[in-house]
């Protein structure tokens, strides 16, 4: 009676372990359809993201009030551009997901080591050998997993491609405001002139009265006054079609009114820095098309060597060629700064005297308005090309970092 207990008891034990076996053989194929199947196509991409944080206090609450600076727009894009934040917060909560299933699948290995060594001991074969395979299994899975969970800061393709994707909307954002802070110094300066024109057309109407103007200058300053007024309600109407895309992409709601404080005057000292044959090397480094050239298949035969050779050496050089136009053109954009700088100043000291001599009465009136006209004339030009200064530079150095076309 004992022994046929004995054997009622190890059959009953063969038969738990093999629902059990069943069970974990369950588990191993739900964990691999569940976990495998997604990180398939995520296992690139599991790269934390450090968005909100390495921030002081004092740097963060500037970061989270509501003025927007230019300065600040990389930092606005990374932590509140909704695309951008969207991707890190996906990655993370991959990688937070990745790191709970590894640990499942550890519980469920030792579980399923524990079965090997009862199978081992009860001397049941087929058991042992379900549950060697289902460790095997196991370890594959988990080896599998472990080093992208382990190296994410090493997955440089996935990481590079976000980057760049931040980088380009980091360069979009910069180019729409300064194309906002230009077009606002624009309508203000048009602004001025329109009141100098409504003087210089008001004044022209009362010397028509006395003789002194002709209906040919009345109609001239009229033109001044309308053409000014014209530009400056387009310009208006332009600001408000660049700002609800400047907000959005920088994190505010596209019917926000933050303070956009104005671009300063472009830091001269940032071409000073520049190194054509330096910055042409980190450049060629960093474009992503170059890289994939270099990064493609060598081929088999001398001819598909020679000619994936042949196409690295000729992406170099056109790239090579690109930044030396785009280096060529800072200088340049530097030097029509320098001149229309030159005029506004110029501008600056002749308004200031003629200034004195009208408020003495040695002025007459339309000599006074011409040179206030000037004044703003010679200052809209110098704005332009300070502007165009900045975008030539801005480019160069995304050129550097990758982000130029060599096609």
């Amino acid at each position: 009676m004992k022994k046929r207990a004995k054997s009622r008891g190890a059959e009953t034990g063969r038969l738990k372990r093999t629902g059990r076996s069943k069970r974990f053989s369950c588990i191993i194929l739900t964990v691999i359809l569940t976990i495998l199947l997604p990180y398939n196509a995520l296992a690139d991409e599991n790269i934390t993201s450090d968005v909100g944080t390495g921030y002081s206090a004092e740097d963060w609450a500037k970061l989270t009030d509501n003025v927007l600076e230019y300065d600040e727009i990389p930092e606005l894009v990374h932590n509140f551009n909704s695309t951008i934040v969207n991707v890190w917060d996906t990655l993370q909560d991959t990688q937070e997901q990745l790191q709970k299933s590894i640990t499942e699948l550890e519980s469920q290995r030792r579980k399923v080591q524990e079965l090997k060594e009862d199978a081992e001991d009860d001397g049941d074969v087929s058991a042992l050998i379900v549950h060697t395979t289902n460790e095997y299994i196991f370890d594959a899975v988990i080896a599998g997993l472990r080093p992208t969970a382990n190296s994410l800061l090493m997955q440089t393709t996935t990481r590079s491609s976000i980057v760049k994707a931040e980088n380009q909307i980091t360069q979009a954002v910069q180019s729409l405001m300064i194309a906002y802070d230009s077009t606002v110094k624009q309508r203000d300066t048009l602004n001025k002139l329109s009141e100098m024109y409504e003087a210089q057309y008001q004044l022209t109407l009362r010397e028509q009265t006395l003789g002194m103007a002709t209906e040919t200058d009345v109609l001239t300053a009229k033109t001044n006054l309308l053409s000014a007024q014209s530009s400056s309600a387009a310009l208006e109407s332009g600001l408000s079609q660049i700002l609800p895309s400047l907000c959005s992409l920088t994190g505010w709601a596209a019917d926000a009114t933050p303070e956009i404080v104005p671009i300063p005057a472009t830091d001269l000292g940032r071409i000073d820095e520049m190194d054509l044959e330096a910055d042409t090397v980190k450049a060629i480094g960093n474009n992503t098309t170059l890289i994939s050239q270099r990064t493609s298949d060598k081929g088999n035969s001398t001819a598909t060597v020679s000619a994936r050779l042949g196409v690295i050496n000729e992406g170099d050089e056109k790239l090579t060629i690109v930044m030396k136009q785009l280096y060529n053109d800072v200088l340049s954009k530097e030097t029509a700064l320098e001149s229309a700088k030159a005029g506004w100043e110029s501008a600056q000291l002749s308004r200031d005297s003629y200034e004195r001599m009208y408020r003495l009465g040695m002025l007459s009136e339309a000599d006074y308005l011409g040179t206030q006209v000037s004044y703003y004339q010679e200052k809209a030009a110098y704005e332009a090309a300070d502007t165009a200064l900045l975008l030539a530079l801005e480019t160069y150095h995304w050129a550097v970092k990758g982000l130029v076309d060599i096609e």
